[in-house]
């Protein structure tokens, strides 16, 4: 039989190094959500300043143009 003070240190030690990559990940997905939030505050005052340009100005093809319905 093992020592129970080996055991209860071996799992000590294996859920230390799941928690470290746990963290790991969350670092991670922190990272990637941040550049997702500046895409999506960069793409939001795209379609802010298309959306105020005067109408005698020509609207550009692209976000607005995806963004409204499909006429058929």
């Amino acid at each position: 039989m093992s020592d129970p003070e080996d055991d209860t240190a071996r799992a000590v030690a294996a859920l230390r190094a799941q928690n470290r990559l746990l963290l790991e990940q969350v670092e991670a997905l922190r990272a990637a959500l941040a550049t997702r939030e500046d895409e999506i505050t960069r793409l939001s005052a795209r379609l802010l300043a298309c959306e105020t340009r005067p109408p005698e100005t020509p609207e550009t093809p692209g976000l607005l143009a995806r963004l409204r319905p499909r006429r058929r």
